[in-house]
């Protein structure tokens, strides 16, 4: 493993566990039990499933490197315990400070993938197709 694909697996691994995080607070919020909240903390960090069902990669690399699947699982699963054994963290002033956790991790979350989106785009030949590029990105 090079330091390009270093550097892109970090990245990677850091936008899952953000977006994994967010979905399950999400799921917290919406009083879904353990198996909810770790569909929705997959679910929503997704590994680039759809970006790369689009761009012709099968499986997708969630399915090829289950390491994505298995932070996202662990992350939710973390997240859920926290806020359900400390639920004064989803009221009053604790919630000004959850909303702005939320929005810290689908912010990290957007940008990693986005980056990570185009750089899949542009690393499977597709660097002439801006429109897809920008697709791919968000």
């Amino acid at each position: 493993m090079d330091y390009q694909q270093l550097i892109t697996f970090i990245m990677e691994m850091i936008g899952t566990i953000a977006f994994a995080a967010s979905g399950a607070m999400v799921a917290v919020d919406r009083a879904m039990d353990i198996f909810g909240v770790i569909v929705l903390g997959v679910t929503t960090a997704g590994g680039g499933a759809v970006r790369d069902v689009i761009l012709g990669i099968v499986p997708p690399a969630m399915f090829q490197r289950p390491i994505y699947t298995i932070v996202a699982t662990f992350t939710s699963c973390i997240v859920f315990l926290i806020l359900y054994l400390k639920k004064e963290f989803l009221q009053g002033y604790n919630r000004e400070t959850y909303d702005k956790i939320m929005l810290v991790m689908d912010s990290i979350g957007l940008g990693i993938f986005t980056v990570v989106g185009v750089n899949t785009g542009i690393s499977h030949g597709y660097v002439d197709y801006m429109f897809l590029l920008v697709f791919l990105g968000t």
